[in-house]
């Protein structure tokens, strides 16, 4: 699906590639896209090469010849003219450690006056160790965490960001049930304008560091 949709927009060459963690609904269509694509380089937030869906994607990266990068909190990247910030995860001296929802890659980009939260799968534990971290987690648009779940998206965590709009990756109908609807008012309450992939098709946001736009593909 990740490589049909970036063949339609013409794309041949990825400079970077991120995988938040090794869970098989963030990691399996990545593996199809270090085949399909010239790839730059890839960064991720552990590396547990026991996890079968994470080993097949590395042996993608080895095929390939596309070095990867492990990330961890503090690091800081300046990407055509972008600032991003690693917020998370921690780092470890652990080659084979956990790799699951809350230990989630999660990004601050900042482009001029405008800045982005990535959040990955991170749950509540998570988004209280980045509150009480003090680093800045304010954004102009954040995407939710966990798809929308309940075990994510705190108050406090939702106050921090205080995010104008909020994007959910999530079908039209989920199994698990997400969004849930506390979660989809937490945010809205806090003066954000939801948007879910499942009503509102691929999201695509672009900014030049002062405005910030925001297309909905219908499929």
């Amino acid at each position: 699906m990740v490589s049909e949709f970036l063949w339609e927009k013409g794309y041949s060459k990825l400079d970077y590639v991120v995988t938040t963690h090794a869970d098989v609904d963030h990691i399996q269509g990545l593996g199809d896209v270090a085949k399909n694509f010239n790839v730059g380089s890839v960064f991720v937030g552990r590396s547990p090469r026991d996890d079968p869906d994470f080993a097949a994607f590395v042996e993608a990266l080895w095929r390939r010849g596309i070095p990867m990068q492990t990330i961890s909190r503090g690091e800081r990247f300046n990407i055509g003219g972008a600032n991003v910030e690693v917020l998370y995860p921690k780092t470890t001296d652990d080659p084979d450690a956990v790799s699951d929802n809350d230990h989630s890659v999660v990004l601050r980009i900042k482009m001029g006056n405008r800045a982005f939260l990535l959040t990955g799968d991170i749950e509540r534990q998570a988004e209280s160790e980045l509150l009480a971290n003090g680093g800045v987690l304010k954004a102009d648009l954040v995407k939710v965490a966990h798809h929308g779940s309940r075990t994510s998206s705190t108050a406090e965590f939702i106050n921090a960001v205080g995010a104008k709009y909020a994007v959910i990756s999530v079908g039209r109908s989920s199994p698990f049930g997400h969004p849930h609807a506390e979660v989809v008012e937490r945010w809205q309450a806090a003066g954000a304008q939801v948007f879910t992939a499942g009503d509102n098709g691929m999201i695509s946001v672009s900014t030049d560091g002062r405005d910030l736009k925001i297309d909905r593909i219908h499929q």
